[in-house]
């Protein structure tokens, strides 16, 4: 009898509710919500209640937001009074200098027929594609002077430095012009091979 209860129950254990009558409900006690008087209060839970932190001063911040508001929440300074007047004057200059070099490139094609007449190198002949490297040439550079105006705009808007905007941009349109001129340059052979030495100028036919 002993050894019979001594070995271990391999039944399966029945589910909630498997062994119930049909019909049957479970329903809480009346008293379940009462407060049970007769348990000891936890020594934890005899603990005093943590004082809360003492907002924070209307308009500022409060002490554990001083990291965060110094890092993160910092106003940005405004940008000094002569960067408005400095950019202006830059932006002006900027827009003269990309009116003198579109006047420029468009004038290469002339410059190089007086080079043809000076050195006696003959009839000068524009080639097909000058007339296209000269247009996009001029549209870049006046592209570029119309999108640094843009931002140095925004930038003033926004009280930010912005008088560094066309300096970059003059740079762009001068690196532009030299691209533009050189390949309008190159599209010359006879005047190339005359600088560098490979092409002797002609002698002008006499006039009966």
């Amino acid at each position: 009898m002993a050894e019979q209860e001594q070995q271990p129950d391999d039944r399966p254990r029945p589910r909630y509710g498997e062994l119930a009558p049909p019909g049957w409900v479970w329903h809480p006690p009346e008293d379940a919500d009462r407060l049970d008087t007769s348990r000891r209060v936890a020594e934890d839970d005899t603990d005093a209640p943590q004082q809360p932190s003492p907002a924070a001063p209307y308009g500022g911040p409060g002490p554990s937001d001083g990291p965060y508001y110094s890092q993160n929440a910092r106003p940005e300074r405004p940008a000094p009074t002569w960067n408005l007047t400095l950019t202006i004057l830059l932006t002006v200059f900027g827009f003269f200098g990309m009116s003198y070099s579109i006047a420029t490139l468009q004038a290469i094609p002339a410059s190089m027929q007086l080079l043809h007449s000076t050195n006696n190198l003959g009839q000068y002949t524009p080639a097909p594609v000058v007339g296209s490297l000269v247009f996009a040439g001029s549209i870049t550079m006046a592209a570029v002077w119309a999108v640094s105006a843009g931002i140095a705009a925004w930038l003033l808007v926004k009280r930010r430095l912005a008088f560094w905007v066309p300096l970059v941009a003059g740079i762009v349109a001068m690196v532009a012009l030299l691209i533009f001129a050189g390949a309008v340059l190159a599209t010359d052979p006879v005047l190339l091979g005359f600088y560098s030495g490979t092409t002797p100028p002609t002698s002008p036919s006499p006039t009966p």
